[in-house]
């Protein structure tokens, strides 16, 4: 019996049941909390020296990953592809960010910012897309012939 439950909450996770409905998306305040603490805490450890292993920049990302599976476990619409596009953007971002940026940055700082770009940009993204409406499924179209068994009208 307890085997179903298990089975139960993983297809849960990925597949909500039709019957659920759906959590509301991230209210846009919340967003700029987390985005304004994930800033301050990349460059808090970074000014602190403890940007080495594992790095401010590592620990913004990962703020932006629980935000991204908090999202996914509560059932938000669209959380997938949410998901999909945050990381993508994170990690593009921050690749894209720290090759543009000049060698005269302290190596710690540059990830920094680059992770900055990409955390700012994943939350950007998951949010648009999170907030875009739910496609809500089509009405059949009633006929307008006479019901079977009735006489026609020709």
């Amino acid at each position: 019996m307890q085997k179903y439950a298990i089975v139960q909450h993983v297809t849960r996770f990925f597949w909500l049941p039709p019957t659920v409905t759906r959590q509301p998306p991230t209210s846009v305040w919340r967003l700029a909390k987390l985005w304004l603490f994930a800033l301050a805490f990349g460059a808090g450890l970074t000014a602190m020296g403890w940007a080495d292993e594992p790095g401010g920049s590592h620990l913004m990302a990962v703020l932006l990953l629980f935000h991204v599976v908090d999202d996914i476990i509560q059932g938000v619409r669209h959380r997938w592809p949410a998901a999909l596009a945050a990381v993508t953007l994170l990690w593009g971002a921050s690749r894209l960010t720290s090759t543009a940026l000049p060698g005269s940055l302290d190596e710690a700082w540059a990830q920094t910012v680059a992770a900055a770009v990409g955390v700012t940009l994943g939350i950007t993204a998951s949010a648009a897309i999170t907030w875009i409406p739910e496609r809500r499924p089509r009405r059949p179209v009633q006929s307008h012939a006479p019901e079977p068994g009735g006489g026609s009208s020709r």
